[in-house]
């Protein structure tokens, strides 16, 4: 077989195998449809499609509430939390998060399709499930450390000890001028009132203190771990040949040979 550039598309001359051609991919059985096999070429459009989704919808929401912030918008809004499933997400994540939901059920479908038509074992493509399991596990202690941080803060004797603290300190300042005042309390290190952050805990309910430990903690276990299987699909999965035959490389860069042996 004579193989010419850009025999199989013209517009696109790199891609060499039929089968990969554009016009044969059918998104809807690519993403959705786990009972299937998809090329190569087929499986890096939708893997592009679900990464790019995700990059697209973090950074932009993100970067318009930083300028709107600097530009002295009020951030209630964009920070108002949203209750979704077991998480809570600031509003303006919430079409991210809800994406990435989404796309952790058709990256998984992706990856059984891809790793079938490769002839490798489809049980590989829970790899791809694992951040999301880390992070709930994550979650799940989290949740568990902001509850108990919030049951210790309001216990008796907590209380007691910090109303111990502000009568001291009180009677520490009386006779002072109101000067005086303002420079101890910023030098201060004690004290529920002169901390914000103190103070905003403990103004949350139980079961928001809880969200936002388990946010903090799942987050970032997530994000190292979806880092992971990002590149065990760029690295592997998105390289194997189609028929799971040939040499293990990117693109459809075949020879001449391999698509005549109907590699």
């Amino acid at each position: 077989m004579e193989y010419t550039a850009g025999a199989v598309d013209p517009h696109r001359p790199w891609i060499r195998d039929a089968r990969d051609a554009p016009e044969n991919m059918n998104w809807w059985q690519t993403l959705f449809n786990p009972f299937g096999k998809t090329y190569k070429l087929h499986f890096t459009r939708a893997w592009t499609l679900m990464f790019m989704g995700r990059l697209l919808l973090y950074v932009i929401p993100s970067f318009i509430a930083f300028v709107a912030g600097i530009a002295g918008v009020s951030s209630d809004g964009f920070n108002k939390p949203v209750n979704l499933m077991l998480f809570t997400v600031p509003a303006v994540l919430l079409p991210f998060a809800l994406f990435t939901l989404l796309t952790e059920y058709t990256s998984f479908v992706g990856h059984v399709r891809r790793l079938t038509e490769a002839g490798r074992s489809a049980f590989m493509a829970v790899i791809v499930l694992v951040p999301l399991l880390l992070g709930l596990v994550a979650y799940a202690l989290g949740t568990q450390a902001g509850a108990a941080q919030y049951r210790q803060m309001h216990s008796p004797a907590n209380s007691e000890a910090v109303e111990t603290r502000a009568e001291k300190k009180g009677e520490e300042e009386e006779g002072e001028d109101a000067a005086s005042k303002d420079t101890q309390t910023a030098a201060a290190g004690g004290g529920g009132a002169r901390d914000p952050r103190r103070a905003a805990m403990m103004q949350m309910s139980e079961r928001q203190l809880a969200m936002q430990a388990g946010m903090g903690m799942a987050f970032p276990i997530w994000w190292l771990a979806s880092f992971g299987a990002m590149l065990w699909s760029l690295m592997y999965v998105a390289r194997l040949p189609n028929g799971g035959e040939g040499k293990f490389r990117t693109g459809s860069h075949m020879t001449p040979e391999e698509i005549a042996r109907g590699v």
